[in-house]
């Protein structure tokens, strides 16, 4: 009995993870588009190429809790530029904005299925928060997932509840402040998951070269599991 409903719900988890959506850069005007794997945008000496669906850390589930975003940042004018996450924005078609979220809130909802008190996601669609270890049923017990040889931290009831690996969010993740002139940066923005109603994307990267305020825009469709896309308009 225990096999038969691991098995179940390793499928559940599978095709939950196979249903998640993919976002997809689109052509428009301003912007090179390298067919859907990224976009690249340029102003003022400002380059900011932008890869959607590009998660290849852990947890792989990542991108079913959240929307990651890989960015290169290269500043190429003779200014120093700072940028912030407040400043690092999507937007649907129905205007519904996400705004990216610092990396530690991300490490907390995953290991917690929440974040601190008082953030506010921006976003609030359906989302799939996972498990908590705290309170995972206690018949759900499989040897693969409480090898005794894996170590703390335990329950206590005596089982094992690993927590996901949040390293590679932390580490992985853009760094945000000041970019001295012709240095360049990279790393993940993590956005709130987006509405099953959203279809097209607007990320609008917002900084400050000097004193004056900027804005690239970039665009993208996003497709479902069926492999349906509405093209940007």
């Amino acid at each position: 009995m225990r096999k038969a409903v691991t098995g179940v719900l390793l499928a559940l988890l599978l095709a939950g993870c196979a249903a998640g959506p993919r976002v997809v850069p689109v052509p428009a005007p301003g912007v090179a588009v390298e067919p859907r794997t990224s976009v690249t945008a340029t102003a003022d000496g400002i380059q900011v190429v932008v890869r959607p669906s590009a998660w290849q850390g852990h947890p792989s589930y990542l991108p079913n809790v959240v929307t990651p975003f890989h960015l290169l940042i290269v500043n190429g004018s003779a200014l120093p530029f700072g940028y912030d996450y407040g400043d690092l924005r999507l937007f649907d078609e129905a205007r519904f904005q996400y705004t990216a979220m610092p990396p530690a809130d991300v490490g907390r909802l995953l290991r917690w299925g929440k974040a601190e008190p008082g953030v506010r996601l921006a976003a609030a669609g359906t989302i799939a928060v996972p498990v908590h270890w705290r309170h995972r049923p206690l018949f759900w017990n499989p040897w693969w997932w409480d090898p005794w040889w894996w170590g703390p931290p335990y329950h206590p009831s005596g089982l094992y509840y690993p927590p996901p690996r949040v390293d590679d969010v932390l580490i992985q993740a853009l760094p945000v402040g000041t970019l001295q002139p012709g240095a360049r940066t990279q790393g993940y923005v993590y956005f709130p998951r987006l509405r099953r109603e959203a279809s097209r994307l607007s990320f609008e990267f917002h900084y400050r070269l000097g004193d004056a305020p900027r804005v690239l825009t970039l665009p993208f469709a996003i497709e479902r599991a069926e492999g349906a896309r509405t093209p940007a308009a």
